[in-house]
């Protein structure tokens, strides 16, 4: 005996699915395409869950979303696409260069896939969303919105970028050096570097408040805070190279970013000397050298910039920075300075910090540490010969490193 529950066969319902998806397909064959009379029809599909294993034709509405796409269907009608097939933009990267492609002048249809895939994301997906950003595909004016939406999926990990993040990535391979070649700074990877680097710096809440209440922003802190945390550094010539190029590449376009401080009072100069100095061999010390060169060059006043009322040069010497003569060409009163809390001048803070490594012991570290003693006790030395009438007793909490002086 059968009993009529009110609902149709299954085979009935396919075939009625069939015949709406052949209308549609109609309709979207003749122009001009009339999308009034096809969004009725869109939405007369029931939201469909089908997928890889399904024998339906395009089961995941990912042609059917190419082909509104491509005839530059209104808003609208693509959100109902994106309602009927929710699963139309998984792995789908190719949707998102039709909409940059065929909506130049308006991103509202880029905007709603982008949070229309965010919303339907794994909450405890830690992978980055749009790790085809960087595509050439992707125009300048899309790549801003995206990254409006959601700023912080450039600090996320992607498979495609071998397992890095949009900003590592960027940082850590020659692609800009390559584009540069080609295409000269202007490219739109480089434009794409900076708006990484700024969402990287409001994908933090803090940071963010604080760019929207004092209308600045920090790219430069942002590269070199990234750049000092990562363990290989001093010791990866490809990637200080790298960091050493796209930093003169920007003060060559944009030298502003270092001639102002964030909103704590803190200069490009004070991000690198308040980072302690580690390299393994020679070739670090060259890095660490260049470095500051670098950002001496773009900012010589920075030198004279106080943080917590110190001097570049006291950090430097104190964190063992092979640039004090550096410092000195650009502010050579600085080395009459004494550091404010501990009363000290640079080249005993220098002493202070080549007694304080060489009571280190751990055995990992001994090697670097064997040359940053060294680095320090011949910092003193030069400092102390640059002006000799510096010796003098120190302030008694200091009376264990007069004789390194």
């Amino acid at each position: 005996m059968n009993i009529d529950d009110g609902t149709q066969p299954l085979d009935q319902q396919q075939h009625e699915k069939h015949d709406i998806k052949k209308r549609i397909e109609h309709q979207l064959s003749y122009l001009p395409i009339d999308w009034d009379s096809l969004n009725p029809l869109l939405k007369s599909l029931e939201p469909s869950t089908a997928r890889w294993t399904s024998k339906e034709d395009d089961p995941m509405g990912r042609l059917l979303l190419g082909r509104v796409l491509t005839n530059q269907a209104p808003l609208n009608v693509v959100e109902t696409v994106l309602t009927v097939f929710p699963d139309c933009l998984m792995y789908n990267p190719a949707a998102f260069f039709m909409a940059c492609r065929h909506y130049t002048t308006n991103q509202s249809v880029l905007v709603a896939m982008v949070k229309h895939s965010l919303s339907s994301r794994d909450p405890s997906d830690s992978e980055c969303p749009f790790p085809w950003i960087l595509s050439d595909l992707v125009t300048v004016s899309a790549a801003q919105a995206i990254l409006e939406i959601y700023p912080q999926g450039v600090l996320e990990p992607s498979p495609m970028l071998s397992g890095k993040t949009l900003l590592d990535y960027l940082l850590r391979s020659s692609e800009l050096q390559k584009h540069q070649q080609e295409s000269g700074v202007s490219s739109n990877l480089w434009t794409k570097l900076k708006l990484i680097l700024v969402s990287a710096e409001c994908s933090q809440q803090a940071n963010c408040n604080a760019c929207k209440k004092n209308g600045t922003l920090s790219p430069a802190h942002v590269l070199l805070k990234r750049v000092l945390s990562y363990p290989d550094f001093f010791d990866n010539v490809s990637v200080a190279r790298n960091t050493i190029w796209l930093l003169n590449q920007l003060a060559s376009t944009d030298a502003w970013i270092f001639q102002k401080p964030d909103p704590k009072g803190i200069y490009p100069l004070h991000v690198v000397l308040q980072q302690e100095c580690t390299p393994q061999h020679h070739t670090g010390k060259v890095i660490a050298r260049e470095l500051v060169k670098t950002l001496l060059q773009v900012h010589p006043q920075s030198a004279r910039c106080l943080l917590h009322q110190r001097l570049p040069i006291h950090w430097a010497v104190e964190h063992n920075w092979p640039c004090h003569d550096l410092l000195l060409a650009v502010y050579p009163e600085a080395l009459d300075a004494q550091d404010s809390t501990s009363e000290l001048y640079p080249f005993q803070i220098a002493a202070a910090a080549a007694a304080s490594v060489s009571t280190r012991t751990s055995a990992p570290c001994k090697q670097a540490e064997s040359m940053s003693s060294v680095s320090a006790l011949d910092i003193t030395f030069e400092l102390l010969r640059a002006n000799p009438t510096h010796v003098r007793p120190m302030p008694a909490k200091h009376h264990g490193v007069r004789a390194e002086a």
